[in-house]
């Protein structure tokens, strides 16, 4: 007894694609130019990537995170909204703290720094009558080089910072720049506490906003010549016209997916920015496919209609096309449900990504193909050749 195969998938499709490219067009232009309008309207949810801010990594020694006494512990800190997620697994967890504004408040959660480390007794203010990076620290006792060393190390500046003096109280001297970098570190340190002794701190980090608008620009410049470059690429492996379509599907999923991204309110980091450069690899590995494909008909049909032949090469990639997308649409469930929030901007993303990237890939590239005269009617030989059973498409 012979078994017949599972075919989840037609081998020969003969659907009328390019016959609805018009609407496809509407739509899609609607869509791109309402993402740009969201884009600059609602703007994205930047992450400490791009904006700036304090990460703390840690790990607990005592079985899995406990999330809601971590909230708890720091809501009162005074270093603003503070964001916790599971980070890999369950034992780890990722806080996430707004930057901090140098001014009163940075000193004071300063001061409590010092009072953990120090004991009662020490307490910190913006100095009066001194330069604006000046901050006046009060001890319990007249201060000697062992305290003025002390404070130095317990609030984590130099010890040539902290002036000398016999009296109860002393300055700490910084430019505004430095102060803007310590209140980071104040922060840091503020959290490191509030989370215990049963976590061990494995990684802190610290974004200023010249990193972050930094990141952003290297980040556009890195996209723009990436689709670029693969319309290159696309141009010098076939012709201008198919570099043109590449360029043009790239563009719609770049634009789509940041749109995506203002909608959902994802946060916007470095890991997203990877997949919207994956995206961009994506899409254009399912459309030379099809222009492969494109190529090869080009030769064969040489007197079908450009549409016609445009529909029998997408229909004929078609069950490559559904395979190909499935397998990495399915992996990205996978990851989306198993991989935690720290992958939710990269694994939903890419869902939807994969979902854009097909579509453009059919639609977008192939129509700019129709109305870029891939192949006018005076360079097409007049060999008689067999024209497949394809549907005609209707304009």
């Amino acid at each position: 007894m012979l078994w017949k195969p599972l075919r989840l998938i037609p081998i020969k499709t003969d659907y009328d694609f390019l016959g609805k490219r018009i609407p496809a067009l509407v739509l899609s232009t609607g869509i791109n130019i309402a993402s740009l309008i969201l884009v600059f309207t609602v703007g994205f949810n930047f992450g400490i990537d791009f904006l700036g801010g304090i990460a703390v990594e840690a790990r607990s020694t005592k079985g899995p995170a406990d999330l809601a006494a971590i909230r708890t512990s720091t809501a009162s800190l005074g270093v603003g909204e503070v964001s916790l997620q599971e980070f890999g697994n369950n034992e780890t967890v990722l806080v996430r703290v707004q930057r901090q504004d140098p001014g009163p408040t940075c000193v004071a959660n300063a001061g409590k720094v010092l009072s953990a480390a120090l004991g009662a007794g020490w307490s910190m203010k913006p100095a009066t009558g001194g330069l604006g990076g000046e901050i006046e620290v009060t001890a319990p006792q007249p201060f000697n080089d062992e305290r003025r060393v002390a404070v130095a190390r317990a609030i984590g500046v130099n010890d040539a910072q902290v002036a000398r003096g016999a009296g109860p109280t002393t300055r700490v001297t910084m430019t505004p720049e430095q102060q803007a970098e310590w209140c980071q570190q104040v922060a840091i340190r503020l959290v490191s506490a509030a989370l215990g002794e049963h976590y061990d701190i494995r990684r802190t980090e610290s974004v200023g906003p010249k990193i972050g608008a930094e990141l952003m620009r290297t980040g556009i410049i890195s996209v723009v010549l990436t689709m670029l470059g693969i319309a290159a690429y696309v141009w010098f492996r076939y012709e201008w016209q198919f570099a043109v379509g590449a360029l043009v599907a790239l563009t719609h999923d770049v634009l789509t997916t940041a749109g995506f991204f203002v909608i959902t309110q994802l946060e916007f980091n470095l890991t997203a920015l990877a997949a919207l450069l994956t995206i961009a690899g994506y899409s254009v590995n399912d459309t030379v496919v099809v222009f492969d494909r494109v190529r090869e008909n080009m030769r064969r049909y040489k007197k079908m209609s450009l549409v016609d032949m445009l529909n029998v090469s997408v229909n004929e990639t078609m069950s490559r096309t559904i395979m190909t997308s499935g397998t990495v649409f399915f992996a990205m469930v996978a990851l989306a449900a198993f991989g935690g929030p720290v992958l939710h901007s990269f694994s939903y993303s890419m869902l939807w990504g994969v979902i854009v990237g097909t579509y453009s890939s059919i639609w977008i590239a192939n129509a700019s193909l129709v109305y870029l005269n891939l192949r006018p009617e005076r360079l097409r030989p007049d060999d008689d050749d067999a024209k497949p059973n394809a549907k005609p498409a209707r304009p």
